[in-house]
């Protein structure tokens, strides 16, 4: 496992503060947030769309939405802040994947990366698992996509999400213990 270092705490605004901030169309909050999130905006992209495809493009066009959609940003319902980013990342990524074309049934997500350690097993549960994953919420999809499929480890998620690792954690057994449900058809979504 490689080593990163922790993100340096920042001064200045929060980031729900930043978000109000664009929502206003203050350009140098949407530079600061794009300091803050760049980086784990274009590697959880990487994740989500493995291969070729416009990853850098797709950032921009992220960042072009949230200083669009900024004033959306309802903090007692979204979450924090970095939960909404990511959220609208994740959209902003399958809106990309469907103009391109690479949107499949499982509602935009590239799941070839299931074989190997991650895909062995029953091959005639591949398509089940496709269906499932595409019907876990965000909050579970998310951090498993990263920790489990992306082989980031639980502090590399935790920070990338800008949640507690336990969270984290939660979540992904979470959504592993919905997954077995809904591949094995013991659970409805």
């Amino acid at each position: 496992m490689t080593h990163r270092p922790e993100p340096a705490a920042h001064a200045g605004p929060s980031d729900e503060q930043l978000l109000a901030r664009i929502a206003v169309q203050d350009a140098e909050a949407l530079a600061e947030l794009f300091h803050r999130y760049g980086s784990r905006v274009l590697a959880y992209v990487r994740a989500m769309a493995p291969g070729a495809f416009p990853h850098e493009d797709a950032v921009q066009e992220i960042f072009l939405a949230l200083w669009q959609k900024a004033g959306l940003f309802a903090p007692q319902e979204d979450g924090g802040a970095a939960g909404w980013i990511f959220t609208v990342t994740r959209h902003k990524v399958f809106d990309i994947q469907r103009s391109l074309g690479r949107v499949r049934e499982t509602g935009g997500l590239d799941l070839e990366f299931l074989g190997g350690a991650h895909g062995e097993g029953d091959p005639t549960l591949a398509p089940s698992i496709h269906k499932a994953l595409a019907m876990l919420p965000d909050d579970q999809l998310t951090p498993l996509r990263l920790a489990y499929f992306g082989d980031l480890s639980y502090d590399e998620t935790a920070r990338m999400l800008g949640l507690p690792v336990g969270t984290v954690k939660t979540r992904i057994r979470a959504g592993l213990r919905a997954l077995r449900g809904l591949v094995l058809g013991r659970e409805k979504p």
